[in-house]
């Protein structure tokens, strides 16, 4: 578990939420009050709304996150007053910012509202996914692969391409490239099959050690090569709570991604500036599913993990 980190994140989020409203100056009933600090306060719904939204904290230890989330509330009200203080609440960077958080947060209100409700899965949706994707569940395999990232120009792309064709290997095309030029990262990674995309694993799933595959993506390409793998399948009984998981909040996803585009198809939007002319694009609102972020579905099941 990460749950330091996790909790972490979430205070610096919560900083921002804060500020967004009335800050310390609001006092709460003695009774909900962990801490008091300068005057300020900090309350016991403030570590439960921390703690609520870290994932996967075992029962032994959430004493000790609580205690945790108490002193990060304290640093984060001790700065928050200082801020204030310093009236840095009212500069132009600031308060864009916080109108910034604001509205980020009533947006993902908005979508996790017009997201929840719908039917569970039913037991033979659960076990259709299951089946169908066999490459994560019934053949499920770990895999050593040997990655090698590069920007994906089409005439570059071209070039890989012909390589490969020709049975070049991964250690050819390196080569190449780096005579070339051409910047390159990556290395050796062990990754199991929920961790790669779904549309990657069944062409990984299907290789040959040793053979190397291109992927491109949005400008960037990659050549991987399957160096080795282990079966270690995944048991119906197991996957069932993931998949369940998987599909609703897919369907959450999908609720909230149509949502918005009946919005869009209802509204007035007049480019104006430089912008005048543009034709639409894909709206970031689109991409912000609540609860199913595209991680998730492009990972299977290892978003729900």
């Amino acid at each position: 578990m990460n749950a330091p980190k996790t909790i972490l994140t979430l205070l610096v989020s919560a900083l921002a939420v804060t500020a967004c409203g009335n800050g310390s100056s609001e006092k709460k009933p003695a009774t909900q009050v962990a801490a008091k600090v300068n005057g300020g306060e900090v309350s016991v719904h403030q570590i439960n709304f921390i703690l609520q939204r870290t994932p996967s904290i075992p029962a032994e230890q959430v004493e000790g996150a609580r205690r945790q989330v108490l002193e990060g509330l304290i640093d984060q009200e001790l700065a928050v007053q200082q801020a204030v203080e310093m009236k840095l609440d009212r500069t132009p960077n600031v308060m864009q910012m916080l109108e910034a958080s604001r509205r980020e947060v009533l947006a993902r209100a908005y979508l996790e509202q017009v997201g929840g409700g719908g039917a569970k899965p039913s037991a033979s949706e659960v076990r259709a996914y299951y089946n169908d994707h066999p490459d994560l569940f019934a053949k499920r395999k770990v895999y050593r692969l040997e990655e090698i990232n590069f920007a994906g120009t089409p005439e570059l792309v071209g070039r890989v391409k012909e390589q490969l064709a020709r049975g070049k290997t991964s250690a050819d095309v390196l080569a190449a490239l780096r005579t070339d030029g051409v910047v390159v990262s990556g290395g050796v990674a062990v990754k199991a099959a929920e961790q790669i995309s779904l549309d990657a694993l069944p062409r990984l799933a299907a290789a040959k050690e040793g053979q190397p595959q291109l992927f491109e993506d949005a400008g960037k390409a990659a050549i991987v090569t399957v160096l080795a793998t282990k079966s270690e399948p995944m048991e119906e009984s197991r996957a069932l709570s993931y998949i369940e998981s998987y599909i609703s909040n897919k369907q959450k996803s999908d609720r909230a991604t149509e949502a918005m585009k009946q919005l869009r198809a209802k509204a007035k939007v007049e480019y104006a500036g430089d912008f005048a002319g543009s034709k639409p694009a894909a709206p970031v609102a689109e991409k912000a599913a609540p609860t199913a972020s595209e991680a998730a579905i492009n990972k299977g099941v290892a978003g729900l993990k």
